[in-house]
């Protein structure tokens, strides 16, 4: 459920919380008015509590921490006034003589608003929305932070590689790829995201060891995975179809440097200069 939802169930809540109100101030003068009374309080409670619940469900959705808690607590406060209501109810209607009023509207009543508090409880409204928090974060960071490159059709420029550590000019280039005006292949897949971590199989038409491309690449299996390597090797080889001309943007002074003798020496040399 959307937090687009919200106001909606929340205004049911707050409807229903005044009609209790309304049915508190009114006194049944026979059997079959109590009746009708009764009747209209557990249908009314049992309404706001069933809405209070979604209100705060959709509220998890809410933007921003403080606006989530209070659309959080709102709908929950709401059905705590509703269940006091009808208690002040059931008491007006004994004190008028309808002593089984209390069977009648007390006991479906306590019974709705014990499993409001009991689900509640469950769902811990800090966890629940510490959860929600973190997966609105991680959504962010799917939209803004996560790259699969965007190679575009012709033989023009493409950048292949780029150092992150220059961080303004790698968002200029990510918008301006995105934008379509640059063609890139890098690829960048950050921690909470959805192919961080995971693992490719290396093709048996390469030749070459190991389970997954950590191990030619790195020597050894990395939390990371190789993910990132599969989809840039796949951009690589659509620039080379289109005839572009290759990037490669080295950190500031180190251009040529640190080359290995060929890739299948590419883990082995990783793993003596972690080893350094």
């Amino acid at each position: 459920i959307g937090y687009g939802c919200f106001p909606l169930f929340f205004l049911c809540t707050a409807v229903f919380l005044v009609v209790l109100v309304l049915l508190t101030c009114l006194d049944p003068e026979d059997v079959d008015s109590a009746a009708v009374l009764c009747l209209g309080l557990v249908l009314s409670l049992a309404v706001l509590s069933c809405c209070s619940f979604t209100a705060q469900t959709a509220s998890l959705r809410c933007p921003g921490p403080r606006q989530k808690v209070l659309a959080y607590y709102a709908p929950f406060g709401c059905c705590f006034l509703g269940s006091v209501t009808v208690t002040i109810a059931i008491v007006r209607y004994v004190m008028a003589g309808f002593w089984w009023t209390v069977l009648a509207a007390g006991l479906p009543c306590c019974c709705m608003s014990t499993l409001v508090c009991v689900l509640s409880l469950f769902a811990s409204s800090e966890k629940a929305i510490m959860t929600f928090e973190r997966m609105d974060e991680q959504a962010v960071a799917q939209r803004t932070i996560v790259f699969l490159g965007e190679v575009l059709p012709g033989t023009g420029k493409c950048v292949c590689s780029w150092p992150g550590k220059y961080q303004s000019a790698w968002d200029a280039l990510v918008t301006g790829s995105r934008s379509g005006d640059i063609s890139a292949a890098v690829v960048f897949l950050p921690e909470g995201s959805k192919d961080f971590g995971s693992h490719d199989t290396i093709p048996e038409k390469e030749k070459l060891e190991g389970r997954c491309w950590c191990i030619p690449l790195y020597g050894e299996r990395k939390p990371w995975g190789c993910r990132w390597w599969t989809k840039w090797i796949a951009n690589i080889e659509r620039a080379h179809e289109e005839g572009a001309e290759m990037q490669v943007y080295f950190f500031k002074g180190m251009k040529g440097r640190g080359k290995v003798v060929d890739f299948s020496t590419a883990g082995k040399e990783h793993l003596r200069r972690e080893a350094i």
